[in-house]
C-alpha cells in the first residue's frame, strides 16, 4: 500500500493492489453513486447503514444489467446454457425462452438461485469463476476538512462499511433484524461475490460542501462516486464480455 498527498490538506490518494494498472479499453466500465450518511465499521449504525447502501447500489446495478449490451448478451447466453443443463439432468419443464427479454429474465433468476442466502437471491457481477480484475476509483467527499484516508496507519473505517455494502452478505447479522427483500429486490444485484476480488483501489478525498438534495449537511454525510473497471484475467467462455 502506498499513500500520496495531493493538493495538501483537502485531497489525498491511496492505492491498494499489486497488479499492473488496467490500461486497455474496458468493455465494462461504469459509475456507482451514493449520497448520505456513512459511519465507520463497528459503529451502532454500521449494519443498517450498510444494507441501506447495498439497496442503493442494487438499483443502479439492476439498471446496468438491463441496459449494458454485453451483460444482456451474456445473460442470453447463460439462459441457453441453463436450459441445456436442466435437460441433461432430465428436467424438461424449463422451456427455451421465446424472446431475448424472456431469456434475460430466466438467466437472472437462475443466477439468483445460485447465490441465494438469508432470503435473498443475490446476483454478484464480479465472481471468482469469471476471472475478473476489479478496479475501483473512488471520489470520497466528506464534511470534515482534515480527515485522511490513512489514519494511524489504518484505512478509514468508513471505507470498510462501503466495501461491505458492495458484496453479497455472508452472514445473517449483516442485515438489520427481520430484513426481507422489498419489491423489486428479487433478484438482488451486488457488485462483488467477495471484496477479496477487488484488485485495485484508488481513493481521492475532498471536502463536501453540499449534497445534491436540498437539506442541511450532517457531520457523517458523504458523497461517493465509484468508477468500476473490469477486465478478465484469462480466456474463458465469457471473457469477451469484459
Amino acid at each position: 500500500m502506498c499513500a500520496q498527498s495531493q493538493a495538501a490538506e483537502v485531497c489525498e490518494f491511496v492505492e491498494v493492489g499489486s497488479g499492473e494498472p488496467i490500461t486497455r479499453e474496458n468493455r465494462v466500465e461504469f459509475h456507482l453513486l451514493y449520497t448520505g450518511p456513512l459511519h465507520s465499521a463497528g459503529s451502532e449504525n454500521h449494519v443498517a447503514e450498510g444494507h441501506s447502501m447495498r439497496k442503493v447500489f442494487h438499483r443502479q446495478l439492476q439498471r446496468l444489467w438491463n441496459t449494458h449490451p454485453n451483460l444482456r448478451e451474456m445473460a442470453v447466453s447463460k439462459a441457453s446454457d441453463f436450459v441445456a443443463d436442466e435437460a441433461n439432468k432430465g428436467n424438461f419443464d424449463v422451456p427455451s425462452p421465446s424472446s431475448r427479454d424472456e431469456a434475460i429474465r430466466l438467466s437472472l433468476r437462475a443466477m439468483g438461485n445460485t447465490w441465494n442466502g438469508f432470503g435473498f437471491n443475490f446476483i454478484p457481477l464480479v465472481t471468482a469463476d469469471l476471472c475478473l480484475r476489479c478496479s475501483l476509483d473512488i471520489l470520497f467527499l466528506r464534511v470534515e476538512e482534515k480527515n485522511y484516508v490513512l489514519q494511524g496507519g489504518d484505512i478509514d473505517r468508513r471505507l470498510i462499511t462501503l466495501f461491505d455494502s458492495l458484496r453479497i452478505a455472508k452472514e445473517r447479522n449483516q442485515f438489520p433484524r427481520g430484513t426481507v427483500p422489498d419489491a423489486g429486490e428479487d433478484p438482488f444485484f451486488c457488485l462483488l461475490q467477495d471484496d477479496k476480488l477487488i484488485s485495485e483501489v484508488r481513493v481521492n478525498t475532498g471536502q463536501l460542501l453540499r449534497l445534491p438534495e436540498a437539506r442541511a449537511l450532517s457531520k457523517h454525510d458523504v458523497y461517493l462516486q465509484i468508477t468500476v473497471k473490469l477486465n478478465t484475467t484469462r480466456p474463458h467462455q465469457y471473457a469477451w464480455v469484459f
